[in-house]
């Protein structure tokens, strides 16, 4: 059977995964990507990195909307015995969480099923399926409704917070797991923070003061610490590049500095913020009192005149024994870790943006060594994805939004958007990734773009070039200059495909109509992965389609416009998978594999759709034990860049 051949066939049955290509929707705010800096990455001049403790995606923003969320029907089974147990609201401020070490971590993964989380709870069956919402999390839930949420961003290693700091500032843990092995006094690799003054970067690693949890995270005792004490949140005093260097060892700070150095227009170019046990939201310290501390630290940077400079990026260190749903990739023997929440605040950050793009606590590392030149440390900060995804650096500056620290009604007012007249945003047509790449459909955003809204023929296998008096250009890195064929024209969104043949690297995109030209520029790379979704979001159900090869049907329904939802695949009946995508062919070489909740999927053909230019398919075998799994996340991964998730279900 020929999958792919008679896979275009069945196009017809898939006019939502096609209207992504030919229909408007609303604009993303954006621009981004390695290895060179993203354009517009100078305007952030200070870095602030705050590190919670210990909660997981699903606990955090399960129910946010349009993120990879918690899924319906999931159960999670008691080896206590009893009944199992499904995810609820946590009303509670202070939780107990579970044990999470390593040997945790590989339970709770439990190969992929993501149904050991209750063995490690404290308590039978303690509150480790719980969920928080906007109303134990107001000003959470404001920060992603105001500026960006990760639902993507997983901890670096399989294990507890001394490894994933050490990730957070190296890259690495030396090998060192936790469970089995005694904490070393010392290490020699190298960290961030030896490389950034090497090249005369300010920075300082600002600490609280007071206990950490040391018992709690599995340590014989609670830590009372300073700045100087070694501890599982502050590895840095065992760096002796930094302890016997008495220019470094003096950026480790008391974090009531931080406040000061906000508030005189001081802070350095890179910060790092560590709680104490009470601030830090680690079981069992109470959420509000983390959110309100935190809320204090964003403030504090709101209201200094570095604000228009600065980005600040949120994290949860591990997740606390909380349940997550989503099966991490697996990057190499340590790693990934269990999903946790990531926010990213600034006035450049995109507004109300869920950012479905694959990262760890290197991307941290990433986006500090792209923006001042500084060498990466390991093959994990060298390959990680940058989080540029977060920002518009064409729009104007955004005024801060001051939330109260005991939690401001959810969810606060939008701020309106100022784009200079002329600018282009241009992003991946899947999921609004400034990834984009040769021969993958992008969606180009402005105003005045067109003065009608016009597509091109159905099928069409040449694109024109000029659509209702509009037509696009590309200049890449190299100064070639290549007409770029056109889907669609409207007044605030052209969609195309960039040409074949364009060099990787930035390119300068001019759009001419019969007022005038508008430009803006992109990243292209070799390959830009995303996955078509039913409801053109790049999250929900996949558009997507089952065969037995002789008849074919589609995974989701859409009632109506962005009302989209998954329809059960029989097994039995249907039991290969095509699914729809850009950005995947990427040349001669290209490795290709498809992973559906925790199965590896048998890859059949990857490659170009062959009817319509740009759109990528991907034919798989689905296993047989799929069978009665329910609601199952799916993701693409190529040459080792993975795609959006997006959703199946099984009957």
């Amino acid at each position: 059977m020929n999958l792919k051949t008679g896979i275009r066939a069945g196009l017809a049955l898939l006019p939502v995964a096609l209207a992504v290509i030919v229909v408007p929707r609303q604009a993303p705010t954006q621009n981004a990507a390695p290895p060179a800096p993203p354009p517009g990455l100078e305007k952030i001049q200070h870095f602030v990195f705050i590190m919670q403790e210990n909660r997981s995606y699903d606990h955090y923003f399960g129910t946010y909307p349009g993120s990879e969320g918690l899924p319906p029907g999931v159960c999670v089974p008691n080896p206590n015995g009893g009944p199992c147990v499904a995810p609820y609201h946590d009303t509670a401020l202070v939780n107990q969480g579970g044990a999470h070490n390593w040997a945790n971590a590989l339970n709770c993964i439990d190969g992929g099923l993501m149904d050991g989380f209750i063995a490690g709870a404290s308590g039978n069956p303690g509150d480790v399926m719980g969920w928080h919402d906007s109303r134990e999390l107001a000003n959470y839930w404001n920060y992603a409704h105001l500026y960006v949420l990760q639902d993507r961003l997983f901890e670096s290693i399989t294990s507890y917070s001394l490894p994933a700091h050490l990730y957070m500032l190296a890259a690495q843990s030396g090998g060192y797991i936790g469970t089995g092995q005694p904490q070393p006094d010392s290490y020699a690799f190298a960290e961030i923070t030896e490389l950034l003054g090497s090249g005369k970067i300010d920075w300082r690693y600002y600490v609280n003061r007071g206990p950490t949890a040391g018992a709690a995270d599995g340590g014989v005792a609670n830590v009372d610490a300073d700045e100087t004490t070694y501890s599982f949140w502050n590895p840095l005093p065992a760096f002796p590049v930094v302890k016997n260097d008495p220019t470094q060892f003096g950026r480790l700070t008391n974090a009531t500095q931080f406040y000061t150095d906000a508030q005189n227009g001081t802070l350095p170019q890179v910060s790092w913020v560590i709680p104490n046990n009470t601030l830090s939201e680690h079981p069992p310290a109470s959420v509000a009192t983390g959110m309100n501390y935190v809320t204090g630290l964003v403030n504090a940077v709101m209201n200094s005149a570095q604000w228009n400079s600065t980005a600040i990026f949120i994290a949860w260190d591990d997740w606390g024994g909380f349940y997550d749903h989503v099966d991490p990739a697996k990057v190499d023997q340590y790693g990934l870790g269990i999903r946790v929440p990531g926010l990213v605040i600034s006035p450049y950050a995109r507004q109300g943006y869920v950012d479905h793009k694959t990262y760890s606590f290197e991307s941290w590392l990433r986006v500090v060594e792209e923006r001042f030149g500084v060498q990466p440390m390991t093959g994990r900060d060298n390959t990680a994805n940058d989080m540029a995804d977060a920002f518009d650096f064409t729009a104007q500056p955004r005024a801060p939004v001051l939330l109260s620290p005991s939690g401001s009604p959810y969810p606060q007012p939008l701020q309106t958007l100022v784009h200079p007249a002329g600018t282009l945003i241009t992003v991946n047509s899947a999921y609004g990734t400034y990834a984009i790449a040769p021969e993958a459909v992008a969606s180009i955003y402005g105003s005045n773009l067109a003065t009608q809204t016009l597509q091109a023929p159905p099928a069409s296998q040449q694109l024109p070039v000029s659509l209702g008096g509009v037509t696009v250009t590309l200049k890449d890195a190299n100064g070639g200059v290549f007409p770029v064929g056109l889907y669609l024209v409207s007044p605030n969104q052209v969609n195309c495909v960039i040409p074949k043949g364009v060099a990787s690297g930035v390119a300068t995109l001019t759009l001419t109509n019969s007022a005038g030209t508008l430009t803006g520029t992109a990243v292209v790379g070799a390959i830009a992965p995303g996955l078509y979704t039913a409801n053109s979001t790049g999250q929900g159900p996949a558009a997507a389609q089952v065969t037995n090869g002789g008849t074919y049907s589609n995974t989701f329904q859409c009632p109506a416009a962005g009302a989209c939802t998954l329809t059960p695949i029989n097994l039995a009946a249907t039991p290969y998978l095509i699914l729809y995508g850009t950005g995947i062919r990427g040349g001669a070489g290209v490795a290709v594999s498809v992973k559906i909740g925790n199965l590896d999927s048998q890859v059949l053909y990857a490659g170009a759709q062959g009817t319509y230019p740009g759109l990528d398919q991907v034919n798989v075998s689905l296993p047989a034990v799929l069978k009665g799994r329910g609601q199952q996340v799916v993701a693409i991964t190529v040459n080792g860049q993975a795609t959006n998730m997006a959703q199946l279900t099984f009957q």
